[in-house]
Parts: structure tokens; C-alpha cells; sequence
């Protein structure tokens, strides 16, 4: 808490010897600091005007803090905050006068860094200044300066000369008597004239003064009116986020089997030195969103410096928005209970005298629990408040997550949310027939919404899975256009292996959690399994075999597993992804494979039937064209090989005549075999006319 002088007196400038020194009376009387850690009003106004009344702590990591009183009259309160708190103060402050007063403008200290705070008045004091630096920056002010006599005049200059002593620093003085030189050192104290200029000092030494206490900012709330009326002031705060703590106790009722008993605490910090009395408590469950938006600190724009425009336009119209009122949602339910804690064995929570002080109260997203009557947490202390208890549906199995880090299965209870409350989450301790049996965590669970606690390792189930992956089919096949579209299937089979020893305590029902693989679907086991939050929850009857299989509850029973057998249970996953290649570029293999293993619509088979057929006609034609070319290439090379040896022998030569008619055969052949080649191409020309035909018919848009 900052007090401030209403009356500033003079500022007075003070200097001895070597060792000066600045005695400020405004400054020393501004200085006075006495800080809160935590948001609280200032001393000079009476707390019991506006006390805390109202505290609601939400799960986002803040608090909502209600002041309310009467004033009389005209009244200025005065709100010490933390600097670190200003921005939520000043993103959520509601206050309100409910005796038709007005509120005023609320006003707090500046942020601006200090250097440019101080650059706006006339004496720059900041970088700790010396004396001389200061007076060279008063230079032409009238000042009374106290030097062994009492001098008055204007300062001309502050310079330094050198003596046998080392150096000193004379004052120059304009005084009515001429220039006066006074040592700076023999000067007692000094005084400005020019009361503009000790208004600017006092001002400057103010603002050194409030930055130096950093941690916490006044800001004043003035209401204006007439008579006694009720005030409120409502703001948001940082605060620890409250934490709930529950506990289970399992078959606490023997009349109503299946049942639990179900008692939570709202645990909550004040971490502040502000003492919190008497004030109405409230717990919010949900996810309200809250952040920090920075309105403390004064925010510039970097500007391009222009030449001066001399064109008359009009600045654009700033632009407000639009502000539409929220509605406010009425109380949906309450839910009160008794409470008990017996001295032996599992506790009970009826007739103990721990009783549930919250009523539930759903407002839109989140759900409040509203604690009867007043409560009390010291500055820096915390408490435990209950604010639950209720009898809930509770199963108990063996539970294994495949998914998890653990390789053993935990004995674990589905608890229903049978109640009308909004569970937030928190830690369960589970007690049964001999007491403790372990811990575990609840998420947070919405009226009618189960959910499983694993609170102790079950040795009496042992489970085993081995993923397996299977070779891709191909399930359908489809002409699209003058594409075909193939559907491929891929499966992977998971099997899991129960063991559970004969003799043993496990419970009648296990469930298996199995994380599926992404973008798959579970296609066995049937009925389809329950589906979690990443996969499947499986669920397998323990003990003799039983004609019903399908559970009572949400998880379907999908085998029966005898005790001292070991039993399998196989998850099967699939994906079809659809592939497309365009029929000009399918082989002949593709094809007779679709032909033959897949089933086609009748004019789809048609289709590429014909296809087939035209592919099987140019392959042959390719076939008899390429055994051509290779005779015509050995014909070539032996007539080659013949014109080479004719050069070496004697044309009359019988050798020489046999070649020739050799020679004149072959070229016989050439005629032939090249006369075939021709109508081999044409006709491979007419066959790919056919099939470019074929292709060209199939209509890229449609889907037969």
C-alpha cells in the first residue's frame, strides 16, 4: 500500500561537502510503502467497508473475488493490487452502485518504463545524476543557493577548473550585484525560484519513489451519490486451481450390492497475505478458458515520420464493434449429503459429522459447487472442504490396457456418475471389507457417465497379445471412366491369451482395452466390442461357461474363459484403401488376375474381356513381327558375310557363281518376309484402333 501527501512541500535542494545529499521532503514522504502480497484495500480506507465476501475458484488456474459494503455519500476506495495481477484486474473489473450512485472513471499509476516517464519533465533525473549534471541541465533558472551567504540569481554555467587540491566545481551566478562564482562544495542547499519547476521536480522524484516500490499498484474506485447504498466490486485473479480428492468405498451397502459409496473434498490454497474470512465459497468444474491480456503495459506504434500534407482528408472512422448481453443460466440441480467414517475396517460416510457442504449448480459449460455457509482460510494456508457424497453404481473386474506401459492386468471398479453433479478430477483412494486397497485417478465424468478406476494390481489374471499382420486382397474391382478402381483390403489379427489359475479370487468379468490401428475398423469379434477413447474395450467372462454372452452393462461379453484354461480371443482389424490405374496402362496379367479371382459387374467383365482379348492379339502380332525381324536380321548378316568373301575370289570361280545364286535366294526371302512384315503392322495398327476405341467409349464421369 502506497500513502501519498496531499500537500507537496517546496522542493529543497541540500549539498555538503564531498558527501551530498538530496533532502526531498515530498519525495521522503512518498516513499512511505507498505506492500500486499495479495489484492487488498489500502489502509487509509476501512476494510470492513468492502470486505471479501465471494470467492469462486475455477480449474483454469483463477479466481473470481467479490468485495461488497455500503458506502455513504461520496467515496474513494483505494485497491492495492500486485503489478503482477494488474492485467487480470483490469480484463475483469465489474464494479456497481446499487443506490443509484455513478461510478467514475477508475484511475491507476502508469506503467510507462521510468527513463520515459522522467524524459518528459524539465530536469532529467534519471541515471542517478549528480548535482552538477542537474544544475548544467537548470542552466537560466533563478535559484536561492545557501553558500556560507545567501546568494539569488540565475545559473549561467557549471564548470570545472583545476587547483593544486585537485579538481573543483564552481557554480556561476547571475546575480543584481553581477556574476557571483561559488564553489559547488561549500554550497549547503539550493532552491529553484520558479515554482512550475519544483512542482516538475517533486513530480519526477514521485515517480522514482512509485517505481522503486514495484510490486504493488493503487488503483482508486470513486463512487458519487447520496445516502447509504450497497456497493460491489468483482474482479479475477490468478489463484492455484483447486484440486478434488475422493473417496471410494466399495460394497459399503450389503442391501443394495453393486453399489459404492462416493465422498469428495475440494481442496483450496490461499497463497496471499490477505486472509480470507467468512467469505461464500465456490467450486467450478469444467473448462471456462482464461488467459492474460497485456493492458497494463502502455503499448506504442512505431510511425513513419512524413512531410506535411496539406490535402484536407477526413480520418477514417474508428470502428467500436458490437456489444450484445449474455445470458445467464438458472440452477439446473442441487445434491446435499450426510456423511460417516467408521473407526475399523472399510470407512462408511453416514452419521460421522463430515457432511457435504456444496450444492451443485449447472451454469452453461461448467458446474459449480456452491458451499453452505461462510468459510475461513488464512493468509498462506489451505483447506479441505467436502462438498460430495452419494451412492453410486460400481462393478468390479479385472481390467488390462494393452495400451499402456504395464504388462499386468489391475483390479479395477466401473463407477456410473448416478448422481446430478459434474465430477471434476481428482484423486480416488479405495477402500473395500479390510480397509485401504489402493489408489486411483477419475477423469471427469459428466452425469450418467462411467468410469473405470484401476487401483491395484491383479495377479490372479495373466494376459498376452501378439499382433500379426495379413497379406493384402484384393476385394472389388471397378471400371471408373477410363480407370479401374481397385479395392484392397488389409487385416491385422491381434490374439490375446487369458490364463487365470483355478482357485483364484479374480472377479467374474476381465475387460481388455486394445488400441486399434489408425484408420482401421474391428470386424471381429461380433457383437461389435465397446468403443474407448483410442480403441476397443473387450470384455471376457471368467469361471464356467455361460449360454449368455453379452454383458449387462455397455462392454459386450465376446468369450468365456474357464478357470485353470488358457483361453484366445481374436481381434481382427481391417482397412480398405481404393487404388486406381487407367485401363491403357493395365497388363495382361492384371486382367486374367481380375478375371479370375475378383467379382465384376457384367459390363465391367465385358469390358475387359475385350480388352483382354485385343491385348492377347497384339502380343501375338508383336510376337510374329519380332520373329520376322530377327530372320530379316540373320538374312542381312549372311549376305554380308557372303558379298565379303565374293571380293576375294575370281568371278568365273564356281565358288563365286554359288554365291551368287545363294545371294539371289535369300532376296527372294527378304521380298517375302518383309511383305509379311508390312501386314503383320497394319493389322497391329486396325487391333490398337479397336482397343484405343474400346477405352475411349468408357466415360471418364461415370461410375458403372
Amino acid at each position: 500500500m502506497m500513502r501519498h501527501l496531499d500537500v507537496l512541500p517546496p522542493t529543497v535542494l541540500r549539498a555538503g561537502g564531498l558527501a551530498r545529499r538530496f533532502v526531498l521532503a515530498s519525495a521522503l514522504a512518498a516513499s512511505v510503502v507498505a506492500l500486499l502480497a495479495g489484492v487488498g484495500w489500502a489502509q487509509n480506507a476501512d476494510p470492513a467497508d468492502l470486505p471479501i465476501t465471494r470467492v469462486v475458484l475455477f480449474s483454469s488456474g483463477v479466481g473470481y473475488f467479490e468485495h461488497t459494503g455500503t458506502i455513504d455519500g461520496d467515496r474513494e476506495l483505494v485497491l492495492d493490487v500486485p503489478d503482477a495481477q494488474m492485467d487480470d484486474l483490469l480484463q475483469s473489473l465489474v464494479v456497481q452502485d446499487f443506490g443509484g450512485g455513478t461510478i467514475r472513471p477508475v484511475s491507476y499509476p502508469s506503467r510507462d518504463p521510468l527513463a520515459r516517464i522522467l524524459a518528459g519533465y524539465p530536469l532529467d533525473l534519471s541515471g542517478n545524476p549528480s548535482l552538477a549534471s542537474l544544475l548544467v541541465q537548470a542552466r537560466g533558472e533563478v535559484v536561492e543557493v545557501e553558500a556560507g551567504e545567501t546568494l539569488r540569481g540565475a545559473i549561467v554555467s557549471v564548470e570545472q577548473r583545476s587547483t593544486s587540491e585537485g579538481p573543483e566545481t564552481d557554480l556561476t551566478l547571475a546575480t543584481d550585484t553581477g556574476l557571483r562564482r561559488v564553489a559547488l562544495a561549500e554550497v549547503l542547499a539550493i532552491r529553484f525560484d520558479d515554482p512550475d519547476v519544483r512542482a516538475a521536480f517533486d513530480a519526477a522524484l514521485a515517480a522514482i519513489a512509485e517505481h522503486r516500490g514495484d510490486d504493488t499498484r493503487r488503483v482508486r474506485l470513486r463512487f458519487e451519490g447520496e445516502g447509504r447504498r450497497a456497493v460491489r466490486v468483482g474482479y479475477v485473479r490468478e489463484m492455484p486451481v483447486w484440486k478434488t480428492s475422493y473417496r471410494l468405498v466399495l460394497d459399503a451397502d450389503a442391501a443394495a450390492p453393486g453399489t459404492a459409496e462416493l465422498q469428495g473434498w475440494a481442496i483450496v490454497d490461499n497463497p496471499t497475505d490477505q486472509p480470507l474470512e467468512n467469505v461464500q465459497m465456490a467450486f467450478v468444474a469444467g473448462q471456462p478458458l482464461a488467459f492474460v491480456t497485456a493492458l497494463y503495459d502502455p503499448v506504442y506504434v512505431d510511425r513513419p515520420r512524413v512531410e506535411i500534407d496539406t490535402s484536407s482528408v477526413a480520418p477514417p472512422r474508428a470502428d467500436t464493434g458490437a456489444v450484445a448481453p449474455s445470458a445467464r443460466m438458472a440452477p439446473a440441480a442441487d445434491a446435499l449429503f450426510e456423511a460417516e467414517l467408521s473407526a475399523a475396517g472399510a470407512p462408511s460416510f453416514a452419521g460421522g459429522g463430515v457432511e457435504a457442504m456444496a450444492q451443485g449448480v449447472a451454469a452453461g459449460p461448467t458446474f459449480s459447487y456452491v458451499v453452505d455457509g461462510p468459510v475461513s482460510v488464512g493468509r498462506h494456508a489451505s483447506a479441505m472442504i467436502p462438498i460430495l457424497r452419494a451412492s453410486v453404481p460400481a462393478t468390479t473386474v479385472a481390467w488390462h490396457d494393452a495400451g499402456s506401459e504395464r504388462a499386468v492386468a489391475l483390479r479395477a471398479t466401473e463407477v456410473v456418475n448416478a448422481t446430478e453433479l459434474h465430477l471434476a478430477p481428482g484423486t480416488v483412494t479405495v477402500f473395500g471389507a479390510q480397509g485401504f486397497l489402493g489408489n486411483a485417478r477419475l477423469a471427469e465424468a459428466l452425469p450418467g457417465e462411467r468410469r473405470l478406476l484401476g487401483y491395484a494390481v491383479e495377479p490372479a489374471v495373466r494376459v498376452a497379445g501378439v499382433r500379426a499382420g495379413e497379406p493384402e486382397r484384393v476385394t472389388a474391382v471397378r471400371l471408373v471412366g477410363a480407370s479401374i478402381e481397385t479395392t484392397i483390403r488389409q487385416r491385422s489379427r491381434t490374439t490375446y491369451t487369458l490364463q487365470i489359475p483355478s482357485g483364484s479370487s479374480a472377479p467374474a468379468t476381465a475387460w481388455i482395452d486394445h488400441p486399434t490401428l489408425p484408420g482401421f475398423d474391428v470386424v471381429a469379434p461380433a457383437p461389435a466390442p465397446a468403443r474407448t477413447e483410442d480403441g476397443v474395450r473387450i470384455g471376457v467372462a471368467i469361471g464356467d461357461p455361460v449360454g449368455d454372452t453379452v454383458g449387462d452393462g455397455d462392454v459386450p461379453i465376446q468369450a468365456t474363459c474357464v478357470l485353470g484354461e488358457a483361453c484366445e480371443i481374436a481381434i481382427v482389424e481391417e482397412r480398405l484403401d481404393a487404388r486406381r490405374l487407367a485401363v491403357a496402362n493395365l497388363g495382361g496379367e492384371r486382367i486374367a488376375f481380375y478375371l479370375e479371382n475378383v467379382e465384376l459387374s457384367p459390363a465391367d467383365r465385358a469390358v475387359l474381356e475385350r480388352v483382354q482379348a485385343l491385348q492377347r492379339e497384339l502380343a501375338r502380332i508383336d510376337r510374329e513381327l519380332a520373329a520376322i525381324d530377327t530372320q530379316i536380321r540373320a538374312i542381312v548378316d549372311e549376305q554380308q558375310r557372303i558379298r565379303q568373301n565374293m571380293g576375294a575370289l575370281d568371278r568365273n570361280s564356281s565358288l563365286y557363281r554359288r554365291y551368287v545364286r545363294d545371294l539371289e535366294a535369300q532376296e527372294d526371302e527378304l521380298d517375302a518376309l518383309q511383305a509379311s512384315q508390312a501386314q503383320l503392322r497394319d493389322a497391329r495398327t486396325a487391333v490398337q484402333a479397336d482397343l484405343d476405341d474400346v477405352i475411349s467409349t468408357l466415360d471418364p464421369g461415370s461410375t458403372n
